[in-house]
């Protein structure tokens, strides 16, 4: 592995992945389902899924892209070498993972590209003095200026991949995660002084028991964990194969997971109480962050600079977790077809923006869904496979404990195999099934 293509240190590897981690799903997403889904009777789920079962997912996949060297495009082949084994399952389910990881950018593009005109809105004023919110997004998600600016998101990501690993992904990271950890706090705190936001607060500590107790609760509080944390045999696994042997792999993915989680619920703090506060609906979609929210800032004295921070926050966000889908096929591309990266970068860049203009645009919610409730935990449940059970036992607890200065319990393997992969699986019929 050579340093351009790896990450400084162990800080590298957790600024990139919890970055790419902290998106739209923690910033929309989980609020929308902590509405959803009854307060705390979701993010008790949530935090117990991601303690118990996307601490070991996050491990598994960064630990299976470092043993070998190489993105899903040829990470899952080279497991099965390990077994003497015939590659050609390996190849076919990491191309699945790129591919899914092209799925999920695709749809980022165009949500991206309405984040990018609203940071810009409420930096000029037009969204801010926009008669009606509801008009004004309407109006950006039409189909009249979309292409346009779908290009200008995928041009933004661009550079920052033309960058390389240390001085693209790594240096944006860097700077960016601190930045919405700010943004965020301030926000929360400005929104706990508004008017009428106790019922807000009681309702995210008063659990729903009926939604505790029930099973799709459960459900989703699995997906979103895989989908929030980029669980899916890629990015994780792209990010495991640019990080050295002496990156303590184990203490990153807390990291990792305790700073995602926190975004999610701080965002949820700053997000539902606002919505109590001024009588909005809990349960309403996309329109939470492109409707409803920027009606609240019109509401609250210096409103224009909360909005600009908002959508700063999310624009942060959302560059983070994109770089980090678009990465996991131009990786592919250049190691697989040893295309140029510049080149590589060009055309992924091109295939996202016209596969976003043809299938996404009307149909996010269809594309969202089809991510996080099928194709996400798929690719998670086969990551966990590949890693937990193919890979051989010495190796997997050789790979974990590399960097680690505390041995790392045998109890890890038998997770990885039982409760991880039980669990998905479970869940992933019960999905399926829509029981």
């Amino acid at each position: 592995m050579s340093i351009k293509n790896s990450f400084s240190s162990k800080w590298g590897l957790i600024f990139a992945a919890a970055s790419t981690a902290i998106g739209l799903g923690n910033m929309w997403l989980f609020p929308y389902r902590v509405g959803e889904r009854g307060g705390a009777a979701f993010v008790i789920p949530y935090i117990t899924c991601a303690v118990a079962l996307g601490l070991i997912a996050l491990i598994g996949e960064v630990s299976v892209g470092r043993l070998t060297c190489g993105g899903p495009a040829t990470a899952f082949q080279k497991v099965l070498q390990l077994r003497n084994k015939k590659t050609v399952t390996g190849k076919a389910f990491g191309w699945v993972c790129v591919t899914v990881a092209l799925i999920q950018a695709v749809g980022y593009t165009l949500v991206f590209s309405w984040v990018i005109r609203f940071t810009l809105g409420s930096l000029t004023g037009s969204a801010f003095s926009a008669v009606s919110s509801n008009q004004y997004y309407a109006a950006i998600s039409g189909n009249e200026h979309v292409l346009f600016w779908m290009i200008v998101t995928l041009f933004i990501a661009a550079i920052t991949l033309a960058g390389g690993i240390r001085n693209g992904i790594e240096k944006c990271c860097a700077i960016m995660l601190p930045a919405i950890f700010i943004l965020i706090i301030v926000l929360a705190i400005r929104v706990a002084f508004l008017p009428n936001v106790a019922a807000g607060y009681k309702y995210l500590f008063t659990p729903d028991w009926n939604y505790l107790f029930d099973v799709r609760t459960w459900m989703v509080a699995l997906g979103q964990v895989f989908y929030s944390l980029s669980l899916r045999g890629s990015t994780m696994v792209t990010y495991g194969s640019y990080t050295k042997k002496t990156s303590d792999i184990v203490s990153a993915a807390k990291y990792i997971v305790f700073s995602d989680t926190f975004i999610s619920i701080l965002a949820t703090f700053m997000i539902i109480p606002a919505l109590f506060a001024f009588g909005k609906d809990l349960d309403s979609g996309p329109a939470l962050l492109f409707i409803t929210l920027p009606e609240i800032f019109k509401s609250i004295p210096f409103g224009q600079f909360f909005m600009f921070a908002f959508f700063l926050a999310i624009f942060f966000a959302a560059l983070t977790s994109f770089i980090g889908q678009l990465e996991v096929v131009v990786q592919s591309l250049h190691d697989k077809f040893k295309f140029p990266r510049l080149l590589a970068i060009f055309l992924v860049s091109t295939a996202t923006v016209l596969l976003c203009k043809v299938f996404v645009v009307g149909n996010i919610k269809k594309v969202i869904d089809l991510l996080s409730l099928h194709l996400i935990p798929l690719c998670a449940l086969g990551s966990a496979i590949f890693f937990f059970w193919i890979v051989p036992k010495h190796l997997v607890l050789q790979e974990i404990q590399s960097g680690h200065s505390k041995p790392v319990g045998k109890w890890i393997v038998p997770m990885g195999r039982y409760a991880l992969c039980g669990m998905i699986l479970f869940i992933y019929i019960l999905t399926i099934f829509k029981i």
